[in-house]
């Protein structure tokens, strides 16, 4: 792994572990790496990253991974993903991917 990417790994990693209980802003992951929000922001800006980017980041790898691996319903995946509503996921899904939910499914198939 590149020295560039070190840090946004550690984001992705601490927020793998914390959206899964509903925590996914970048207070929650500043205070897990015991760092400030500001220095966090900073540190994925040296990086040429932003905490919004490694946030759709993670959340698209985990739920490409709850659709290959399990039979959860889309409901529980935008949960999972700290989604408030299942409309979002959809969306953002479908931009992530340019395909949608069953599409990419049957896919995987």
């Amino acid at each position: 792994m590149e020295r560039d990417d070190f840090f946004s790994a550690k984001v992705r990693s601490a927020l793998t572990e914390l959206l899964t209980g509903g925590m996914s802003t970048a207070d929650y992951v500043a205070e897990k790496l015991g760092i400030s929000k500001r220095t966090l922001q900073r540190k994925l800006l040296d990086e040429d990253t932003s905490f919004q980017k490694q946030l759709n980041s993670t959340r698209e790898l985990l739920a490409k991974n709850y659709l290959r691996n399990t039979d959860m319903s889309s409901d529980d995946i935008a949960f999972l993903l700290g989604y408030q509503e299942i409309n979002s996921f959809l969306r953002a899904f479908n931009l992530w991917t340019g395909m949608s939910v069953s599409e990419y499914k049957r896919q995987q198939k």
